[in-house]
């Protein structure tokens, strides 16, 4: 039972970035709060399912360009400069972004 209130809270935090289309690095943690607190970087999401936050992401108007493997990316709002890197679910703020008019 706590599983699975786990995966719906999981799938329902990609839901949001997906219809909200936050455009700041804050947006973006907003919502990823919601499910789980910051571990060691700024913001904290830990995938492990088919779907992910960097398809969210892309979903949300954001270029995704993976480093090494999909594990380590770097996310890029094309209308705010907001600049995202994801590193085995730990994620830094390198760019916050304006606010997109």
């Amino acid at each position: 039972m706590a599983q699975d209130l786990y995966w719906k809270r999981y799938d329902h935090t990609l839901a949001l970035i997906r219809t909200d289309k936050p455009t700041t690095f804050a947006g973006v943690k907003l919502i990823l709060d919601t499910f789980t607190q910051r571990s060691s970087g700024d913001a904290f999401f830990p995938d492990g399912a088919d779907d992910d936050l960097a398809s969210a992401l892309s979903d949300a108007e954001w270029s995704i360009k993976f480093s090494d493997g999909d594990y380590v990316y770097t996310a890029k709002h094309p209308a705010t400069g907001a600049v995202l890197q994801y590193v085995e679910g730990d994620i830094y703020c390198l760019l916050e972004g304006t606010v997109a008019p």
